[in-house]
């Protein structure tokens, strides 16, 4: 699903609520979310997961394309992790 379609379901789902401001109820969230991970703060959606920034350290890596080894310095990502009642839902139905 990509954010077009996110917002075709919601549209569907909210009937009353137009295409156009749908489109700025969810660029909103998405800032928002962007903005808190920024501050450093976890964000917990019950029922879907928790997401918070790590830090990921420095590591030695290779070029693919010249073999040549590299130095990646240390850099901060988004890490997921899943809800336990989503995991149970996906392997329910899988």
């Amino acid at each position: 699903m990509v954010k077009q379609d996110l917002i075709n379901s919601l549209v569907k789902a909210f009937p009353g609520i137009s295409k156009q401001d749908m489109w700025t109820v969810v660029d909103a969230l998405f800032e928002s979310m962007a903005q808190a991970l920024m501050q450093g703060e976890t964000i917990e959606l019950r029922g879907l997961g928790r997401f918070k920034i790590k830090e990921r350290g420095p590591a030695k890596g290779r070029n693919p394309k010249t073999k040549t080894p590299i130095y990646m310095p240390k850099r901060w990502v988004v890490h997921y992790k899943p809800a336990e009642s989503l995991s149970k839902r996906i392997n329910r139905s899988a």
